[in-house]
């Protein structure tokens, strides 16, 4: 942050010193308020996460994501752990959750790659087989 300050006022001071008249030095320090006045706005008062602060990024956290996206309710059929922005959920297989939905999607990219792996795919909501080299039937025209 200080070494933004620093820049500015040496920027300040060098572009002042070619000012030849008293209006045309408020004319470049007008530019230069609307130069930097976005860029003092865009540093919240609030602790967001994902932004950098002094070198340190703020961590998201369980409430943060809850607020950012909608919770839905699913069932997954297996377990396994999910980790969204470094927050982790365990989804238990059987066992009903209500968690944001960056999970959910999440959950449904694995299981769609492990179907894919299988050779199923998902197509209108049916499972089918993809077929796999000789033998495989011909595009019906």
């Amino acid at each position: 942050m200080a070494t933004r300050k620093a820049s500015v006022k040496r920027k300040a001071t060098r572009v002042l010193n070619r000012a030849e008249t008293p209006v045309q030095a408020e004319e470049i320090i007008e530019e230069l308020r609307k130069e930097i006045a976005p860029k003092a706005e865009a540093h919240p008062g609030e602790n967001v996460p994902g932004i950098t602060y002094g070198g340190t990024k703020k961590g998201y956290t369980y409430q943060d994501l809850v607020k950012m996206f909608p919770v839905v309710t699913f069932t997954p059929e297996r377990t396994v752990g999910l980790t969204f922005q470094g927050v982790r959920v365990q989804a238990l297989g059987g066992t009903e959750m209500h968690v944001p939905s960056c999970f959910k999607k999440i959950y449904d990219d694995s299981r769609r790659r492990q179907m894919e792996a299988q050779g199923l795919t998902i197509d209108r909501g049916y499972i089918t087989t993809v077929a796999l080299g000789a033998g495989a039937l011909p595009d019906e025209k």
